[in-house]
């Protein structure tokens, strides 16, 4: 049966295929200079890049039989690494990969460490839970090397880099189940090295550790209901906007040297994703700008 591409659809293809022809290593280490201030750095698959105007907007929705349609894993997508200047408000596209992410294949956590952009890359498509992977990408060589150490029913919600420059990654089960576990890695060897139970037993999404070395997480109850809480302390503060109480996931949280407080988040049904200070004492959000990507860290 014929499957008929929207323009939006075509537009993508003709965008990633550009992309892959035309991969640069345009990325700078100055971004991680203190004066330029606080950059935070986004990752998102190359082939969804809505900050391309591509004019090919349409309400055509040709689908047909979705039921007969496969995914091709042979199929490799670019990860783009996005830019934002909280001082300026300037976002940037800074690197562009050759084609590493595969179709099945979802971005889920992202991390700044010694100079080295590295990725998390989970499998999404696989069935038998001991065959899933997770691996990490280093963005600059494109080296891989799978993670070691995860349960079969684990997978990484987010990477992040401590106070003493190691890897170290957020870990649960799938499907929100259970709870989570920050644990350390060998980028070299992708062996886990280390575990610790997030110790008041809360499923949580994402984690920063600031400068003082307090941990913070952000977690989100049976209702939906989305919280902040201090790692080791029992009190949450609800995360609200404009009095509004978020009713979704967290998608990353950084904490400055000054240890502020940065997160990736979006209302339910809301897109983009925004960038937002949280205020640790009452939970309150401020909202900076739009920044659709996946994951963050800081540069």
């Amino acid at each position: 049966m014929k499957l008929k591409l929207t323009r939006r659809q075509f537009g993508q293809l003709a965008l990633a295929s550009t992309t892959a022809a035309t991969v640069g290593l345009v990325y700078s280490k100055g971004l991680a200079q203190s004066n330029t201030g606080t950059v935070i750095l986004g990752i998102k698959p190359g082939i969804v890049d809505n900050d391309i105007d591509t004019n090919l907007d349409s309400d055509t929705t040709d689908l047909v039989n979705t039921s007969q349609t496969t995914i091709d894993p042979s199929i490799l997508q670019p990860i783009v690494v996005k830019s934002f200047n909280v001082s300026t408000q300037e976002i940037k596209t800074v690197l562009t990969t050759a084609p590493i992410l595969e179709t099945c294949e979802r971005l889920s956590g992202f991390a700044f460490i010694n100079g080295q952009l590295i990725a998390a890359a989970s499998d999404i498509c696989t069935t038998k839970k001991k065959d899933k992977k997770v691996r990490l990408i280093d963005l600059n060589s494109l080296e891989t090397v799978d993670i070691s150490g995860l349960k079969n029913d684990e997978d990484v919600y987010q990477l992040l880099r401590l106070k003493d420059g190691s890897l170290a990654a957020l870990v649960g089960k799938e499907k929100g189940k259970g709870f989570s576990k920050i644990v350390t890695i060998d980028f070299k060897t992708g062996q886990i090295t280390d575990r610790s139970k997030i110790p008041e037993d809360k499923r949580v999404t994402a984690v920063a550790e600031c400068s003082n070395g307090s941990f913070y997480g952000i977690n989100t109850n049976k209702v939906g209901e989305t919280s902040l809480s201090e790692i080791g302390q029992e009190e949450s503060k609800k995360l609200k906007f404009q009095g509004k109480t978020l009713n979704n996931g967290c998608d990353g949280l950084v904490c400055t040297s000054s240890n502020e407080l940065f997160a990736l988040v979006a209302f339910r049904y809301e897109s983009p994703k925004y960038l937002h200070t949280i205020n640790k004492d009452n939970g309150e959000m401020q909202r900076i700008k739009g920044f659709n990507v996946a994951k963050i860290t800081l540069a």
